[in-house]
């Protein structure tokens, strides 16, 4: 993810040499050492929506209508035709804009995969094209030593305006209380946070945080790289290589990308399903999504609970519902006694002394006529 962007596609770019904001730097004109704007369009189907199958998702979600996304990166340059519509007013921690000002063009790719709109002349569409994207600038280039606790800042603004969703396509080295913290408050407030994992020897955080979805990237043919993170810190993997993207400006650009852009991606289907199912919470989002998850192409926890299939995740039942408490089966009754009512027992009473009364009677009578034939005899 730390690793150098190339570009396929035709793309101009300025010299960027911009280090992190200093107090004095702060005051500056944004991209004052130059800004990266692309040039030409890409007019193919990208691979990566043909694997997500975009088509038949985004009717069952609206494509993401009224979705907030938040994107703490670079920065979101508004200028792109597919991005005009899309980028709300920001926050800019490094510059003081608001935010829609990308120098080196990172933040504008992932936001462009998250929610760039529809174009009848390009093939490329973000994943949620219709949803909001809310741009957090929290660096000027995302090869920088990225402070965690601007980090954690944009997150708590994201969160103070609306987003319900954050992404975060990078990773950060070193662990900070400030950023966990924001993290944990941002998915006590029902944001669904979700963030690279990270390759070879870059940072852990945030997506090594309790609450955050980690992302690792497949290529097209559904295989990590080498360099790819393993163990519990990966959640899900995404396409995230060789991905098509929006440049700044105009036209696009075909990133090597990495866990960065596979982010993006989960980050867009998370935005469908909240497009779609308002009444799910962040955790019951991220629940869906590792339910609905493909079986990976390969083996081992490098793939999470596997590749984010967004059709599924919008389409299968799923019971959603908290579980409740376990019902024990009940413990072994004895048979109840039958127990015998006063009537039914009086009634016995009667009967035998009716009897014994006619016996007696009997008797009676029997004597009475042994005695008379004997008389007679005499």
């Amino acid at each position: 993810m730390h690793r150098a962007i190339h570009s396929v596609a035709a793309i101009g770019l300025l010299g960027i040499t911009v280090g992190v904001a200093t107090p004095a730097a702060a005051q500056a004109a944004p991209c004052a050492n130059g800004r990266a704007e692309g040039v030409q369009a890409v007019t193919a189907l990208p691979w990566a929506q043909r694997w997500l199958d975009l088509e038949h998702a985004w009717p069952l979600a609206s494509e993401g209508a009224g979705v907030r996304v938040a994107v703490l990166d670079t920065g979101v340059d508004r200028r792109h035709p597919q991005l005009a519509s899309a980028v709300l007013p920001g926050r800019d921690f490094v510059d003081g804009t608001d935010g829609r000002v990308d120098c080196t063009g990172h933040g504008t790719g992932v936001a462009a995969l998250i929610a760039a709109r529809r174009d009848a002349a390009v093939g490329f569409a973000g994943v949620a094209p219709q949803a909001q994207i809310l741009p957090v600038r929290v660096t000027d280039r995302i090869q920088a030593d990225i402070n965690p606790v601007t980090v954690g800042a944009g997150v708590d603004w994201a969160v103070a305006n609306g987003a319900r969703v954050i992404v975060i396509a990078f990773s950060v080295g070193q662990e900070s209380a400030s950023l966990q913290a924001a993290v944990a408050r941002a998915v006590a407030q029902d944001v669904v946070v979700i963030a690279a994992a990270g390759e070879g020897d870059a940072g852990r955080f945030p997506a090594a945080y309790d609450g955050v979805i980690g992302a690792n990237a497949i290529d097209s043919a559904g295989a990590v790289s080498d360099q790819a993170r393993t163990g519990s810190i990966v959640d899900l993997a995404a396409p995230g290589a060789k991905m098509t993207t929006a440049a700044p400006a105009r036209g696009h650009t075909v990133y090597d990308g990495g866990s960065d852009l596979a982010a993006a991606v989960v980050g867009g289907v998370a935005a469908l399903v909240r497009a779609q199912r308002p009444d799910l919470s962040g955790a019951q989002v991220a629940t869906r999504l590792g339910a609905t998850a493909d079986p990976a192409m390969g083996s081992g926890s490098a793939y999470g609970q596997g590749i984010v299939n967004a059709v599924r995740a919008l389409s299968e039942p799923l019971t959603e519902a908290a579980p409740g408490p376990v019902e024990r089966m009940p413990s072994p009754q004895p048979k109840p006694r039958r127990v015998t009512g006063v009537g039914p027992i009086v009634a016995a009473t009667c009967v035998a002394a009716t009897v014994l009364v006619m016996v007696g009677m009997g008797l009676r009578r029997l004597r009475r006529r042994m005695a008379w034939g004997e008389r007679r005899q005499v």
